[in-house]
């Protein structure tokens, strides 16, 4: 009886151990979604038309992506495209403002989510048909990547997987490749997300937009109604319509 009576108690302690753990977890989320969502306030109270956050990439950036897309062009690297007519007229084209939102499990209050975004640069322009084409341009080098330079992502890697692995990646990101070139991408009327562009245009307050990346992937077309940040997305039946940028932060 006694033996019965231990194991009872032992079983007692441990769901309760268990449901104080759980409780610990549940209260540290709870609090870690708050957070985020203040931060998510304050940076879309920041966003607004003309702000420090909506520049175009440098003049001599501007120049070196459109000699790469010439050289492209020079080697017929869009030779599949048939019927796509490339050279831009040069009174046409205009480089757009990028912005950036790392995409890390977790945030503190001195965290910035929205930052200039240096290699993701987004322009159009009109060809010889009349045309608007609109292109993505990233650029990577790793080879100055630093968790000083970095301190929110090597955070995150040492509560993951611990500080050793955290230098692992640090030093595998600066010794991958280097310096690398800019990539190209164009996208016509042919291609999937040409009506995001479009619509943004039509739809924002004076036809201008920007493009939100997240750790240089998934880029979303923004652009201001009435002052305040929207995306473009697909909504129900496939149809475009758009949502508050907020919306996009919080997931």
């Amino acid at each position: 009886m006694r033996t019965i009576y231990l194991l009872i108690l032992f079983f007692v302690q441990l769901v309760c151990l268990s449901c104080s753990e759980q409780g610990v977890y549940a209260d540290s989320a709870s609090k870690q979604i708050i957070k985020k969502d203040m931060v998510v306030t304050r940076a879309i109270n920041q966003l607004t038309p003309g702000c420090s956050l909506l520049t175009e990439i440098d003049k001599n950036a501007q120049d070196t992506v459109l000699e790469r897309l010439k050289l492209n062009i020079a080697r017929e690297w869009y030779s599949h495209r048939k019927g796509l007519s490339l050279p831009l007229i040069d009174s046409t084209i205009k480089f757009v403002p990028v912005i950036d939102t790392p995409s890390l499990p977790s945030i503190t209050d001195s965290d910035k989510i929205l930052m200039p975004q240096k290699d993701f640069a987004s322009f159009y322009g009109q060809n010889e048909k009349g045309e608007t084409l609109y292109f993505y341009a990233l650029y990577t080098d790793r080879s100055n990547f630093t968790k000083e330079a970095n301190p929110r992502m090597y955070r995150d890697q040492v509560e993951l997987f611990g500080q050793e692995y955290a230098d692992r990646v640090i030093e595998k990101l600066r010794n991958a490749k280097g310096p690398e070139r800019w990539e190209i991408i164009v996208v016509s009327p042919q291609d999937p997300g040409y009506e995001e562009f479009e619509y943004a245009r039509e739809h924002s307050d004076d036809g201008s937009f920007f493009i939100l990346t997240r750790g240089r992937t998934y880029p979303r077309v923004c652009f201001f109604v009435n002052n305040k940040p929207y995306y473009c997305c697909e909504m129900q039946q496939h149809e475009l319509g758009m949502e508050p940028l907020e919306n996009c932060l919080r997931r």
